[in-house]
């Protein structure tokens, strides 16, 4: 029984193959087929019969036309059909039941079907006007043309509603494909960068190493200035690393400050800032990471958290930089493996290039509270160059 009401509970609310609302909502719908049923049990057995059956193939139809797109534009014209013929034979108020036809016809998957389906409806609106022109009831027909107008056009805001959905979502996957490209085509100039840049410059030093390595023993002077040739090449070498972060530095701590008022301004959270990181000394390379590490932060507040506040602290010591981001949301649990802890493993990969440290605290609706550190690297006076 279990399983039986789990595989209904499955149906109901699979959303067509071509997409559109999930199935329930089609089948709420049909209590409205509850009128045309009604009407019918006015009039004698043998015909209620024959109605009956008639309905049933209408509410297969519509069912069918929802749940097989092949089957579509059949359905539609078998409604027109059916309307057409009870319309006629019994009261316009079966108009009404083009309503599901309309909602058929906007979900076909192409504007010429569309258009097709629609050229029928104007077919059946013909067969109206003349049906009760003929009999000199064209008074009652007038009081069906705001319907008959509704009937026309829910079809058109249904397609363009789902073409629109159709190319939001494209345009979306183009944005990923290009964001893709992009990081692609950077991590391949990075790697140029460090094979054009250092390769040569590494070379040489394991070489002259090498070299004075073999000359220590019986030609130590010889060896004393490959020693320095050393220093001098790696200075070097520390210089164009120091340079080429510098062009990679497209993100500051600073800047994404900046950007997470203003991201978290738009999604109605409070923001509090605590201490600054103006007037910090920062690397090139330590403050691209810590402002990619806000960044992430921040968008796992907006999209995960569900808070209204959130205080970014800033605070330095002797030894480290520290950086909390705090939120007063929803939380979550540690051992759930969605998108925000990728974004801390992501976090995690970046402090480990400058030797940081990533803390998360989180405990199910009582936010959640992330820290980063990262080692303070001072300067010797002596040599002018990081220790």
């Amino acid at each position: 029984m279990q399983n039986y009401l789990h595989a209904l509970r499955r149906f109901i609310m699979k959303r067509p193959p071509d997409g559109g609302p999930p199935i329930v909502f089609m089948l709420f719908w049909l209590v409205y087929m509850l009128f045309p049923i009604f009407s019918i049990t006015e009039y004698p057995l043998a015909e209620q019969i024959a109605d009956y059956s008639l309905v049933s193939i209408f509410t297969a139809c519509y069912i069918l036309g929802h749940l097989r797109k092949e089957w579509r534009l059949w359905a539609v014209i078998i409604h027109l059909v059916i309307i057409a013929y009870f319309s006629w034979r019994y009261d316009k108020d079966f108009m009404y039941m083009g309503f599901f036809t309309a909602s058929l016809i906007g979900l076909l998957p192409t504007l010429r079907s569309v258009g097709i389906g629609l050229s029928g409806v104007l077919l059946l609106y013909g067969f109206e006007v003349w049906h009760y022109e003929t009999t000199n009831r064209m008074d009652a027909l007038l009081d069906l043309l705001p319907a008959m107008l509704a009937l026309f056009l829910l079809p058109f805001v249904m397609f363009i509603g789902r073409r629109s959905k159709l190319l939001r979502a494209q345009l979306q996957l183009a944005n990923d494909e290009i964001a893709r490209l992009s990081k692609q085509e950077e991590r391949q100039r990075i790697s140029r960068e460090l094979h054009d840049t250092l390769g040569h410059t590494l070379t040489m030093i394991t070489l002259k190493s090498e070299l004075a390595e073999k000359l220590i023993v019986h030609h130590p002077d010889r060896a004393k200035q490959e020693i320095r040739d050393v220093q001098l090449t790696s200075r070097a070498a520390l210089k164009q690393v120091r340079e080429l972060v510098t062009g990679m530095n497209t993100v500051t701590l600073q800047d994404e400050l900046s950007n997470a008022k203003r991201i978290l301004a738009a999604a109605f959270i409070t923001i509090k800032v605590q201490g600054s990181p103006a007037t910090a000394s920062l690397s090139p390379l330590v403050d691209n990471m810590l402002g990619m590490c806000l960044r992430e932060a921040v968008t796992n507040v907006v999209k995960h958290s569900e808070a209204r506040q959130c205080v970014i602290e800033w605070a330095m010591t002797p030894d480290q930089y520290r950086l909390g981001i705090r939120d007063n949301g929803v939380g979550c649990d540690k051992t759930d493996k969605g998108a925000a802890h990728n974004g801390l493993r992501g976090m995690q990969e970046r402090l480990n290039l400058v030797d940081g440290k990533l803390e998360f605290q989180s405990v199910k609706g009582s936010g959640s509270v992330l820290t980063i550190t990262v080692p303070r690297v001072r300067s010797s006076s002596k040599k002018g160059e990081s220790t």
